[in-house]
């Protein structure tokens, strides 16, 4: 068996600087939560043989009796999961804790010397001037995370969520200017205002004048009028997003210091790039669908050291091999158009040694 979850942690490529507060990232787990969701979903379909499952950012194909290097029983079936990031970790879980635990030998697969995808530790500073390991990708959880907060419950190495994570905290975006607004707990605003108005008038601009805030007021009113419709995606989609800002007279300072750093921290790409549909759509999921989706919780220290570290123990008690610092180089076909072997380059100590994973039929 193999699943590939390689990619279940979209990469992190903005220009700003987040310190504690990053803002929108919502983007950046949005397929590891899906993931997750499939992973559970996968266990119950491990019957079916030689049939590939496509899940988003993933796929699986299921074999009999394939052979690791070092296999450990020669009668269990073999499941191979490349990439140990959230989805690649859950995958593993749902596995080792089915029915037909007993029945599988589980391998991780990662390229990384840490599991943990694009959220692992270990990472130096910039000229190594803090001792402390660095912790790259995100670490807030916001509200709609359900498929998170529901795997925070469930695993036994966490006696409740509330011992790695903090309640609902205001959440700021900085740029390389310095601080340019702070989002509230909104449903701890008071009074409560419906979606729309209440993120404009609670949400704190640091550095932008009432003019220029009220220069974004057409815009919040193209927000309210997108109702993800088929008809407001082809309203939409014909222009960019920075187009519709200079249509609807959005000052300069606005766009480049409040939307622009939205956009490419939400999107991934400047917002001459991105359709306008495409920022209203991501605005209207995670903001005016339900304001209270934006809340966040906070990962009280390292994630790699309060959540990962105790799962991995946890997962290898289970019987999961984890096999780091090692990268898929390729795949060998059978006979049977299914994947007979994986073809790996394993580094230690320096030097790099191939390694073949079988999974003959």
């Amino acid at each position: 068996k193999l699943l590939d979850i390689s990619h279940a942690v979209l990469p992190c490529s903005c220009p700003l600087i987040l310190i504690r507060y990053p803002t929108m990232v919502v983007s950046f787990l949005f397929s590891a939560i899906f993931c997750i969701a499939a992973a559970h979903a996968f266990t119950t379909q491990l019957h079916q043989r030689n049939h590939i499952v496509r899940l988003p950012t993933c796929f699986a194909t299921i074999t009999n009796n394939g052979a690791e290097k070092e296999q450990k029983t020669p009668n269990k079936e073999k499941v191979v999961i490349i990439g140990a990031g959230w989805g690649g970790l859950s995958a593993a879980h749902a596995l080792a804790t089915s029915q037909r635990s007993s029945e599988l030998d589980i391998t991780l697969v990662d390229a990384s010397p840490r599991v943990g995808g694009l959220v692992r530790d270990g990472f130096q500073t910039i000229n190594n001037t803090v001792s402390a390991k660095a912790e790259a990708g995100q670490h807030g959880f916001w509200d709609n995370y359900h498929n998170i907060f529901s795997l925070l419950d469930e695993l036994p190495t966490i006696d409740n969520i509330d011992d790695v994570l903090t309640g609902y905290a205001e959440q700021g975006q900085y740029s390389p200017r310095g601080l340019e607004a702070v989002w509230p707990v909104y449903r701890d605003s008071q009074p409560q205002l419906p979606t729309g108005i209440a993120q404009a008038l609670y949400t704190k601009f640091t550095n932008l004048s009432p003019l220029d805030r009220a220069s974004a007021l057409p815009l919040v009113l193209a927000f309210s009028d997108f109702d993800d419709s088929k008809e407001a995606w082809e309203k939409y989609d014909s222009i960019s997003f920075r187009d519709l800002c200079i249509k609807l007279g959005v000052s300069k300072r606005f766009y480049e210091e409040a939307f622009e750093p939205m956009i490419l921290t939400g999107l991934f790409a400047p917002g001459a790039e991105c359709s306008a549909a495409a920022a209203l759509g991501m605005a209207y999921f995670f903001v005016l669908k339900s304001q209270n989706s934006f809340d966040v919780r906070w990962c009280k220290g390292n994630i790699g050291a309060l959540i990962f570290d105790p799962w991995v123990n946890y997962l290898k008690e289970r019987g999961v091999t984890f096999a780091t610092s090692t990268r898929v180089q390729g795949f060998e076909m059978g006979n049977t158009n299914t994947i007979s072997s994986v073809k790996c380059s394993k580094l230690e100590d320096g030097i790099e040694e191939s390694v073949t994973l079988d999974a003959d039929k």
